[in-house]
């Protein structure tokens, strides 16, 4: 939760500042935050700030301006550390978030999915799923199910290649893999039909998986190759129209950019 304490620890570890500033900075935002109403700004609690956008009204402020020639540009400087502050927060706070999403996500891949549903499996079209809005960020909901079944449809073999076999998971005493959504879904508002679908999510070996996320582009591509041309005409019959190139240039950025909207 963000607050003067909490502000003056992220001047002094990710700013770097010393002492003194951090008194004068975190002393700017209280005299500010007082003197909103007399700016004509909406009167706010700064800490209670989820979207930095109001600190760019504020130093734009006629009245604001002035003050902040006076004193040697102290207060705009201050504000210009204190967006930051808050944009570390929300990404503090959405990192946290995502890891318990990702914990409740993993503990239902261990339940042994119905044969039924497995057998039952067809590919078509469905409508995108919900999300929630985090530090104004998307996190979009992946129902556990599909992975874990989409891993069983498997026969829990990595889809690269079937050879990839490194232990025997202790939940469900079969070769461990692991769930991984082809098209990120990141990217899910750039289609109009549900990325969170079995034709979307491939049985990868933990080195498979890993290597998409962590690996160089061109080894990457390799995987990517593979995977596209074996699941190319499911996602089209999923309503997922994409090239073999498109894929390629969801991967080209860090993995953890994609943790700017969501979990994979």
């Amino acid at each position: 939760m963000m607050n003067k304490e909490d502000f003056a620890r992220y001047l002094e570890t990710q700013a770097k500042l010393k002492p003194y500033s951090i008194g004068r900075y975190a002393g700017a935002i209280d005299t500010i935050s007082s003197e909103l109403e007399g700016y004509g700004l909406e009167d706010k609690n700064l800490y209670n700030l989820n979207d930095s956008t109001f600190i760019d009204v504020i130093l734009s402020n006629p009245e604001f301006i002035k003050k902040n020639n006076k004193g040697n540009r102290m207060y705009s400087t201050a504000f210009k550390h204190f967006k930051r502050y808050i944009e570390h927060s929300n990404a503090r706070g959405f990192q946290a978030e995502l890891l318990k999403e990702e914990l409740d996500f993993e503990q239902y891949l261990h339940k042994k999915p119905d044969k039924d549903n497995i057998r039952n499996i067809v590919d078509k079209p469905i409508e995108k799923p919900t999300h929630k809005s985090v530090s104004n960020r998307k996190v979009w909901y992946r129902d556990p199910r599909y992975a874990s079944e989409a891993v069983a449809y498997a026969n829990y073999l990595c889809e690269v290649n079937n050879q990839h076999q490194h232990f025997i998971s202790k939940f469900n005493q079969r070769n461990y893999v692991e769930a991984h959504h082809l098209i990120p879904i990141a990217f899910q508002e750039h289609f109009d039909f549900s990325l969170d679908i079995h034709a979307n999510i491939v049985s990868l070996c933990l080195i498979c998986h890993k290597k998409l996320h962590y690996g160089l582009l061109e080894e990457k591509k390799e995987v990517l190759k593979s995977l596209f041309s074996s699941r190319s005409d499911r996602l089209k019959a999923s309503g997922i129209n994409i090239s073999l190139e498109e894929l390629f240039s969801y991967y080209k950025d860090n993995y953890w950019r994609w943790m700017s909207c969501l979990i994979t």
